[in-house]
């Protein structure tokens, strides 16, 4: 609750705000990156929770220590705020365009950059997972994922207050206790939703002395954040073996596709039947070493069999462009990465010009060498390519 409250104050404020995870120790991986991403945003002031700034390791006056490669930051615990004094007035609206939040993304080398989301792309984006995903007030959700950044932010924080959601949080360190806990937390609330990970659902298979009382029929959506990793489609089939008995409806199960550039791709809508409602295919991995899909014989040791993750989102345009050398499409056997238009993607990295030039203005070029129109596209880091239906 005192990151939404930090969270949705900083919007208000006219302030953008960059979640990030808090090194517990000097020696935290990828902490050195996450400094220079700070620094490269120019920010001062970290808001925090009193747990949070208690689990810091601090020097032997009791000061917090200066992380290696960190900015200079004043620390400031959001907790028991005086009230707002009566002459307060809210800061005029600003412009669509503002930067909302900076999310934090992990290039291929390792190395930390800020995606810049703007007003306007949080809100869309808001609007098309609510269609996509049918949410309506009042629905309660399980996420246990990380709400301060990439699918956990966008469904169990921004989506679910624009909606007027409930939202049961399930800590990382909680599910290592209790793997079950997601699931009892869905039969103890009759949840709607759930967000989880495919790990989540493989954790929740080997919890089976807590299986007997878990009913998961209030369940419509399962979203499977990480839909788009080939690893993820045992995960779903096993989880779906075991727990049908238990009230798990087929349809309920959602892959998604997404990256911090382009926000969601592509979502799985939930309830659906029929021929186009979900895909598999089995593919052949040679076939596929050289960036051309190839069916294959099923349960080959040759093969390799994905699922799909969705439909494409509501009012975006998809394409697949080849992964070397200009942004040629490709053709609809070929394997290529896949790039977004529409008015709910990331617009830079924060400081990167080049960097974000190359990724977020792509024209994609037809056979001829000719742009296929004025359209600019994202480059998601995905790789893919479109299916029937």
């Amino acid at each position: 609750i005192n990151f939404l409250c930090a969270f949705y104050g900083c919007l208000q404020a006219g302030i953008v705000p960059v979640p990030i995870e808090v090194p517990i120790t000097r020696r935290d991986a990828g902490s050195q990156q996450i400094g220079f991403l700070l620094g490269s945003c120019s920010v001062q002031v970290a808001l925090t929770s009193e747990a949070c700034l208690k689990g810091l390791p601090k020097t032997t006056s009791g000061e917090i220590i200066q992380f290696k490669g960190w900015p200079k930051l004043n620390w400031y615990v959001t907790e028991h705020l005086t009230k707002t004094p009566k002459d307060w007035t809210p800061q005029p609206r600003l412009s669509d365009e503002t930067p909302a939040y900076i999310e934090y993304t992990t290039g291929r080398d390792g190395s930390v950059m800020g995606v810049t989301i703007t007003r306007a792309s949080m809100l869309q984006h808001c609007r098309m997972l609510t269609m996509s995903c049918n949410y309506t007030e009042g629905e309660n959700m399980v996420c246990v994922l990380d709400f301060k950044r990439d699918v956990g932010l966008w469904h169990s924080v921004l989506t679910s207050v624009l909606n007027g959601m409930h939202v049961i949080y399930i800590p990382y360190a909680l599910m290592k206790v209790n793997p079950a806990s997601w699931m009892q937390m869905i039969t103890k609330y009759k949840a709607c939703v759930a967000v989880v990970k495919s790990r989540d659902l493989h954790w929740g298979l080997l919890a089976t002395k807590d299986h007997k009382d878990i009913n998961l029929g209030s369940l419509r959506m399962l979203l499977v954040a990480d839909g788009a990793n080939p690893w993820s489609l045992s995960s779903c089939d096993q989880f779906l073996n075991v727990f049908q008995a238990k009230g798990l409806r087929p349809d309920a199960i959602c892959p998604c596709a997404s990256s911090s550039e382009v926000l969601t791709v592509s979502v799985r809508r939930p309830g659906r039947a029929g021929v186009n409602s979900t895909g598999r295919g089995v593919l052949s991995m040679q076939g596929l070493s050289f960036g051309v899909v190839r069916v294959d014989q099923e349960n080959s040791l040759t093969s390799l069999t994905l699922q799909d993750c969705g439909q494409v989102m509501p009012g975006s345009v998809v394409v697949v462009v080849k992964l070397e050398g200009p942004s040629y499409l490709c053709k609809t056997d070929e394997v290529g990465e896949v790039c977004v238009n529409s008015g709910a993607t990331g617009s830079q990295y924060w400081g990167l010009q080049g960097l974000s030039n190359s990724t977020f203005k792509v024209q994609p070029l037809a056979l001829d060498g000719k742009t296929i129109g004025d359209a600019e596209y994202v480059r998601s880091g995905l790789l893919g390519f479109l299916g029937p239906g």
